[in-house]
């Protein structure tokens, strides 16, 4: 395939960059044999070849490119100071000089003559001169921030897709097509009219701000999303037992509809058994993945009862007793260690136990 014209300096200047001078070298020569007039082709060849130590490479470039452009202050300085680091001090002076005599104001040449002038030991101001302090060195402007420019305009058209994507109805289309699910909880908003909260609540467990719910309704809405079912079922559980007004929990109210079960391998929150009997209401509903030893085994043939003796060890070691529920045919008996996914139903006071509603059941018999 045929490269485009200038390929190989941009591929050069590219190298040049990276401080890969080596590589830049092979580009830019080969960039110079199809122009020869090119004096910033002269300028980056001979700076690179100072930075790899090829002084006399450096020398023969800068002097060709002068052959080009006899009055470049850059060509004129990268030559002076191959002069300088030759010893060559009178003509280093001399073309400092020239500089200065086209452009006053230079730096780099006014102060390479300065520093000449206070040295006492010229050859160890030649030793230690390198070459930052006398040329700029830098590659053209728009090599050195095109990364940038690409990142920038990468990044900007991106943007305008999803802006483009998200204000306009394809995005709506898409969620219905391909997420119907998600298009249709994102068709629950919060009612706009009506109190938010009740100023007399007296039944209520929990005192939530207005701010606080509508904050609460945005988040459990991104947990469903997010497959978070745990940390959004007791959100909703809490302003379903709150302050909130009645308008405003039909709509959270609605959520409940988008809750499926979670995958028991990646359970978003696996709640303990004591935080549970701390708070049982703002956790009804929730999904739990305990391990535990069968006591009271109840079988038939479509269905097993048993209480579940939560994190058992020893006689000394245990969270509490769950009473579980669930259906199917196992072949399972007392003391037998298991784990058991299912969620939690209520509080039984009178006997103290958790109810679970199994769902899964996984022996860890060894």
């Amino acid at each position: 395939m045929k490269k485009k014209k200038g390929y190989n300096k941009k591929q050069g200047l590219k190298y040049y960059r990276k401080k890969q001078f080596i590589q830049a070298v092979s580009y830019l020569e080969k960039a110079l044999r199809l122009n020869k007039d090119d004096y910033e082709l002269y300028l980056f060849l001979g700076y690179a070849s100072v930075f790899t130590e090829d002084m006399e490479g450096a020398r023969r470039y800068f002097r060709r490119g002068l052959l080009v452009n006899e009055d470049n202050a850059d060509l004129l300085k990268g030559l002076a100071y191959v002069y300088l680091k030759h010893e060559r001090i009178e003509d280093a002076i001399n073309l400092w000089g020239e500089v200065l005599e086209k452009n006053p104001g230079d730096r780099f040449a006014k102060k390479a003559i300065e520093w000449l002038r206070e040295s006492d030991d010229v050859e160890k101001f030649v030793e230690e001169a390198r070459p930052k302090r006398f040329f700029s060195a830098r590659p053209p402007f728009l090599v050195k921030i095109k990364p940038y420019i690409v990142g920038i305009s990468i990044s900007l058209f991106i943007v305008i897709i999803c802006v483009v994507f998200y204000a306009t109805p394809l995005y709506k289309k898409t969620l219905e097509r391909f997420y119907p699910e998600v298009a249709s909880l994102n068709k629950i908003t919060f009612p706009d009219g009506g109190p938010v909260i009740q100023d007399s609540a007296e039944n209520a467990l929990y005192s939530f701000s207005e701010k606080d719910i509508e904050t609460s309704f945005v988040k459990i809405k991104k947990d469903i999303y997010k497959s978070k079912i745990n940390t959004a079922i007791i959100s909703l559980n809490k302003v379903m037992l709150s302050n909130a007004s009645p308008l405003v929990k039909e709509r959270f109210d609605i959520l409940y509809k988008f809750i499926e079960p979670p995958d028991p391998l990646s359970i978003d929150y696996n709640p303990r058994y004591f935080e549970i009997m701390k708070e049982p209401a703002a956790f009804a509903g929730v999904y739990i993945l305990w391990t535990g030893r069968i006591a009271n085994l109840e079988l038939n043939k479509k269905s097993a009862q048993f209480n579940l003796l939560v994190n058992y060890e020893n006689e000394d070691t245990i969270d509490g007793i769950a009473h579980i529920t669930i259906h199917g045919t196992y072949y399972i008996e007392n003391k037998q260690k298991v784990e058991i996914f299912g969620s939690f139903d209520g509080f039984d006071k009178e006997t103290g136990k958790l109810i679970i509603s199994g769902i899964l059941l996984r022996d860890l018999k060894i």
